[in-house]
């Protein structure tokens, strides 16, 4: 501030001298004293300029305080973090276990077999050796659980070798129980250590048999009103059906009334009583055998009573006379 105060003070003196010797100095042009004074301010302002210059930034413009640039930083870029790599793991080999086995096919004895009370027959299962030991001579199919219908502890499995996924088929020989109703019998495989294993995934599900064992054998038929006329005008004619067991060569007929409350035909027995058709006259066939369709026939005298109602009783029995096993059904009918 003492040096600009110092050039303010000499700037008038400065001015006043040069103009005395632009007009006193002989020989001079006449000199324009306001051209004077501008260059004598612009020198003295160079010279503060210059002196300020060692200090800082000269001022600006007259009544301002000089203006500081800001100095920016420099941006420094952050490197972009390197990713990491990814390591993809290799599939591991899984381990197949050394006993296993599937099942393949019911080879005979599909689930759910009719049998008679006693009847002998051999179940038979394809199985598939899963596992990776091979299935020897110290192999065994052993009864697990369920019912055992005959069936022994333990049957050799092969006397052979049985490789990874080869089929073998097992059989156990088995005898039907002597009640009606339906059985399982559940089985697994043993191997020469003693250790039992299955079917499935885990290698622990058994397999199994399942029958139903039927009731004893019986005599069965059906009966249902056929015709009058075709044999002759004055008879009935019956469908029958064997439905049962047993052959049928012995027959008893009624026919009654109902709406007058008298008898048509009968009791009458017959040791030929069957028919090959409806129109076969007259009946002659002794035997009806199981699943067999035939025909029986019956006056219901003349004339007939058409529109009434009537009643068919039939006895079938297995023996002449009417021995053996015999089977009584009704049938009712409108008489055309």
């Amino acid at each position: 501030m003492k040096s600009t105060k110092v050039l303010y003070i000499l700037l008038p003196l400065a001015a006043l001298v040069l103009s005395s010797l632009a007009c006193n100095l002989p020989g001079s042009e006449a000199v324009d004293p306001d051209v004077a004074v501008q260059a004598t301010i612009n020198a003295v302002e160079t010279k503060r300029a210059l002196l300020e210059g060692e200090e800082g930034q000269p001022p600006g413009p007259e009544g301002e305080e000089p203006t500081q640039t800001p100095t920016q930083e420099p941006t420094v870029e952050e490197p972009s973090p390197t990713p990491k790599p990814t390591f993809t793991p290799l599939p591991t080999a899984t381990e197949i276990p050394c006993d296993r086995a599937t099942f393949v096919t019911d080879v005979t004895v599909p689930d759910g077999a009719d049998y008679s009370p006693g009847d002998v027959f051999t179940k038979t299962w394809r199985l598939k050796n899963t596992g990776s030991c091979t299935w020897t001579s110290g192999y065994d199919l052993v009864f697990d659980h369920g019912d055992q219908m005959g069936a022994p502890a333990s049957v050799q499995l092969t006397s052979g070798t049985v490789g990874t996924n080869q089929n073998l088929d097992v059989s156990v020989q088995l005898t039907a129980p002597g009640s009606e109703g339906g059985y399982k019998g559940y089985f697994k495989l043993r191997n020469p250590q003693g250790v039992i294993f299955g079917i499935g995934a885990t290698g622990s599900v058994a397999f199994w048999v399942e029958i139903e064992v039927l009731g004893p054998p019986e005599p069965d038929f059906t009966v249902n009103f056929t015709n009058t006329g075709l044999c002759l005008p004055q008879y009935a004619t019956f469908r029958v059906k064997n439905t049962g067991d047993f052959a049928f060569e012995w027959a008893r007929i009624t026919i009654q009334d109902l709406t007058a409350s008298t008898t048509l035909y009968g009791p009458g027995t017959n040791p030929t009583p069957f028919l090959a058709s409806s129109s076969d006259c007259p009946p002659g066939a002794s035997a009806m055998d199981p699943g067999q369709t035939m025909y029986i026939a019956a006056s219901i005298g003349s004339p007939v009573p058409s529109g009434h109602s009537a009643r068919l009783t039939l006895k079938l029995c297995t023996q002449d006379g009417g021995g053996g096993q015999c089977v009584e059904k009704t049938t009712d009918f409108t008489v055309p």
